[in-house]
């Protein structure tokens, strides 16, 4: 999958790489705009004491929480969003990103006269497979698979969270002319391996016509949804988006080690 931007300030058709917090303005399925705060970037980042164990998590007097270990294999790497509590691990040749890096597909049909436009979906956090792949990409970015976590507002439950936003996600990065062919599971009841509880879901998109002016583009694709009630018994949907039918495509025992090491972040009895 391609992505057609990076601006901090700014969204261009495709995906677009934001920077600040997914706490607010952030889309969701149903539209809604998220609301948390997140944790302030000015405490230490050492992670050492601050006078704050007896705050909640997010509160911004806290320190920065310590990366955990991973718990898949030694030498996969830890993925945290502190402001949706959870942490998650990838493989190692996978990306790591920053907590407040943000990224989303933007609406191909409201692009204004300046090429710019609002995304339909987006994320916090993400780790990134196989980033750079593509070297005709548009500005140079591109990967093979995201993985990141994203409010969910606007929903009723878990169940209706990870359907709607495995949906709604395979529609924004592969089909949004709706040419291809989407299938959505229904909701099925999840807890990983670490703690974290709620629903899961997976949509998948196959033979949307290839596009001749984007080299890079996909013609199928997979979106995994789990959505939980974080620390803070707010709804939040972690999502997976993963091209498929290529050499190195992501396997079922990857996507399974990764959903199964979601754990609540910082740990409920840390402190």
């Amino acid at each position: 999958m391609v992505a057609t931007a990076v601006l901090a300030a700014g969204v261009i058709t495709g995906v677009v790489l934001l920077g600040g917090d997914d706490g607010k303005d952030e889309p969701t399925a149903g539209g809604d705009a998220g609301t948390e705060s997140p944790t302030d970037p000015s405490t230490g980042p050492d992670g050492g004491d601050t006078g704050g164990d007896d705050l909640p998590p997010d509160d911004p007097r806290r320190g920065v929480a310590q990366i955990p270990d991973p718990v898949v294999a030694p030498d996969w790497q830890v993925q945290t969003i502190e402001n949706r509590h959870n942490a998650f691990d990838v493989p190692p040749d996978w990306q790591t990103g920053g907590e407040s890096d943000m990224i989303g597909y933007a609406d191909e049909n409201a692009e204004d006269d300046d090429g710019f436009a609002d995304p339909l979906v987006s994320m916090s956090a993400p780790a990134t497979y196989m980033d750079g792949w593509c070297a005709e990409a548009e500005y140079g970015v591109s990967w093979r698979a995201v993985a990141g976590t994203k409010g969910g507002q606007g929903a009723t439950g878990t169940a209706e969270a990870a359907r709607n936003e495995a949906g709604s996600w395979a529609l924004a990065a592969y089909d949004q002319q709706e040419r291809g062919t989407l299938r959505v599971t229904e909701s099925e009841p999840f807890t990983s391996e670490h703690g974290i509880e709620g629903h899961t879901a997976t949509a998948t998109i196959t033979g949307v016509p290839e596009d001749p002016e984007d080299p890079c583009g996909s013609t199928e694709g997979k979106v995994v949804t789990v959505s939980y009630i974080d620390l803070n018994n707010d709804l939040a949907t972690w999502v997976l988006v993963m091209d498929t039918g290529f050499d190195g495509e992501l396997d079922d025992e990857t996507v399974r080690s990764m959903m199964n090491s979601l754990r609540p972040f910082p740990a409920e009895d840390a402190g």
